[in-house]
């Protein structure tokens, strides 16, 4: 079912996740169906999103069957998230050749947010946007800056998915404070000011690694 590069993605992320969390991967240049209750998010999508939907959809319930549960679907809220079926958390990403989900039992995980993105660096116009004065000082000490820089997006990205079932707030990128371990595989994030469910100071501790072409960041606080 999976393409190399799917594959290659999962056994880079498994070791990231313990048993309580299931995880699965998928090809998003494959077809893929989708379940009625899903398919209203796709609109006038373009082929290319609509294959990257169904496969995020069909690595959701792999994940899920994993768990014991039922395949269930994972349709789109008014706010663009997934709604997971009751009683459980899930992360959805993708990159243009592999599509990871993740998902757990509410009253094992509190929150899951995991992020996958090409190992290459951030566009330096976009450095600023996404990265505070402190993270650009410790950037400019990085030999590979760029692909540093690449790592606090990817890390912001999982925390957000992570947080965003408890704060249901759109918050921008400067809201977090990341702080890496490129050597340790992992990554803190500090919220640097007060968003509903999390206090200004509130760190969220995470995972990553880099490696096969990506790179990944995944956030699993336990219940």
């Amino acid at each position: 079912m999976n393409g190399a590069e799917a594959e290659l993605a999962l056994m880079l992320a498994a070791p990231l996740f313990d048993s309580r969390i299931a995880l699965a991967s998928t090809d998003p240049r494959r077809a893929y169906d989708v379940y009625p209750e899903e398919i209203a998010a796709l609109g006038g999508a373009v082929d290319k999103r609509r294959r990257e939907f169904a496969a995020g959809r069909m690595a959701a319930r792999l994940a899920l069957r994993d768990l014991g549960a039922p395949a269930m679907a994972v349709p789109v809220g008014d706010d663009r998230a997934p709604i997971w079926p009751p009683g459980l958390v899930g992360s959805i990403t993708h990159t243009d050749v592999a599509c990871l989900a993740v998902a757990a039992w509410e009253g094992e995980v509190a929150m899951l947010g995991l992020d996958l993105e090409p190992d290459q660096p951030l566009d330096e116009d976009l450095v600023r946007e996404i990265c505070t004065e402190t993270e650009r000082d410790w950037l400019a000490e990085q030999t590979q800056p760029g692909l540093a820089a690449k790592v606090i997006f990817s890390a912001k990205e999982a925390v957000y998915k992570a947080q965003y079932t408890r704060s249901r707030t759109l918050f921008g990128f400067d809201t977090l404070h990341v702080m890496p371990d490129l050597a340790g595989g992992a990554f803190a994030a500090e919220f640097r000011r007060d968003v509903p469910g999390f206090a200004s100071g509130r760190r969220i501790d995470g995972k990553l690694v880099i490696g096969h072409g990506f790179i990944l960041t995944a956030v699993a606080e336990p219940a």
